[in-house]
């Protein structure tokens, strides 16, 4: 019989947000280990724990049980001080959930949410912190959380274990770096490439940000732009979307760049597939974008035979076979085109190679770690 795992965290599902899809891919293949049950918050209106509205949005293994708690607090309400009180919406709710559950009979717990992290560790309890980017709030709860005996911490890449202000040599057996993973499942089937397509696929802003996709469309009015180049975005927001074709249009570019809405997850893999070179880009304003990131596009790009095109940034160059990647400055029109050219004359990597990089191959190692 399996042990029994509840993944709590603060995140709202269902949601386009790829910590979402993070978690719900890692939980469909940690269920070959565990029994799991994913519990989290109804914080907006379009939290649900519907399985027929979740399937929706992800390809959700169907012994996962989930279940939505009340969350009768600011966050999710108010739209002034959000980062205030996403703190302390957190911070109370991590700690009646906490409370409410702690005298099951659970085997484990896995948590990207701090003060889930603190409350299930203050009780002793087996948890697993899994961390994505760091902050102020979030280096004081690891450090904390962490002196208690059955506490660990998974890491997603270097910068961010070496920059949480954890004593690595004296908590070396509770902490593990593992970057995100693929699930293979999606690549099973073989299409026709075109071998001059490039594709950016994900959210058109991050952190309320702009990703700066108008520089890289500009690029291509360059005369050193190689003209069989094609350029395609698919991404949300619908505003930003129809932002970025007006753009295009004023340009003179409909011919070598589209942009499209968000399409579902499978219908985006399938686009991906059929490309040949992937970019990946984060604009200079945010740490985590430039030095925490593991973003789960690379490993589809790479695992669906693409080149990856990236800002040479240290993320980046964190990133398993980083030195298959083509690297330019940010925002240098002529590093960005050579870096194109670059890629479009080097091989894809063979998914045969990349078992270390499949959610089969990181469940596995939580697994172990977990034990």
């Amino acid at each position: 019989m399996k042990d029994k795992l509840i993944y709590l965290t603060y995140q709202s599902f269902p949601s386009l947000k790829a910590n979402t899809i993070q978690t719900i891919d890692n939980l469909n293949y940690l269920s070959e280990y565990f029994e799991i049950e994913l519990i989290f918050p109804l914080r907006n209106k379009n939290s649900s724990d519907d399985m027929d509205v979740l399937k929706n949005y992800y390809n959700i293994n169907k012994n996962i049980k989930v279940r939505g708690e009340v969350h009768n607090y600011p966050f999710g309400k108010i739209k002034i001080f959000e980062n205030l009180l996403f703190i302390i919406s957190q911070l109370l709710w991590s700690k009646k959930i906490v409370k409410k559950i702690e005298s099951k009979n659970i085997s484990y717990f896995f948590t990207r949410s701090d003060w889930v992290f603190y409350f299930l560790a203050r009780k002793n309890k087996r948890v697993v912190f899994e961390c994505h980017q760091l902050s102020k709030t979030r280096r004081f709860v690891m450090k904390k959380s962490i002196k208690f005996e059955n506490s660990k911490i998974i890491f997603l890449n270097n910068y961010l274990k070496n920059d949480s202000g954890i004593d690595s040599q004296k908590f070396e057996d509770k902490l593990i770096v593992l970057h995100n993973g693929v699930d293979s499942n999606l690549f099973n089937s073989n299409v026709v490439k075109d071998k001059k397509r490039i594709i950016f696929i994900g959210n058109l802003k991050r952190f309320e940000e702009s990703r700066n996709l108008e520089f890289y469309i500009s690029t291509f009015k360059n005369k050193n732009m190689p003209k069989d180049f094609k350029f395609t975005i698919i991404g949300t927001p619908e505003a930003e979307v129809n932002r970025l074709n007006k753009y295009i249009k004023e340009s003179g570019l409909e011919k070598n760049v589209e942009v499209k809405n968000w399409i579902k997850r499978q219908e985006a893999i399938e686009a991906l597939k059929k490309s040949s070179i992937g970019l990946l880009i984060n604009t200079k304003n945010n740490e985590h974008s430039v030095k925490y990131t593991s973003p789960l596009k690379y490993f589809e790009y790479i695992y669906g035979k693409l080149k990856v095109v990236a800002t040479n940034y240290p993320a980046h160059n964190e990133l398993p076979f980083s030195n298959k990647i083509c690297f330019f400055e940010n925002e240098n029109v002529e590093s960005f085109i050579s870096s194109l050219i670059k890629a479009d004359q080097e091989d894809p990597l063979n998914p045969q190679d990349l078992d270390s990089i499949t959610l089969s191959k990181r469940s596995e190692e939580i697994f172990k770690f977990i034990h």
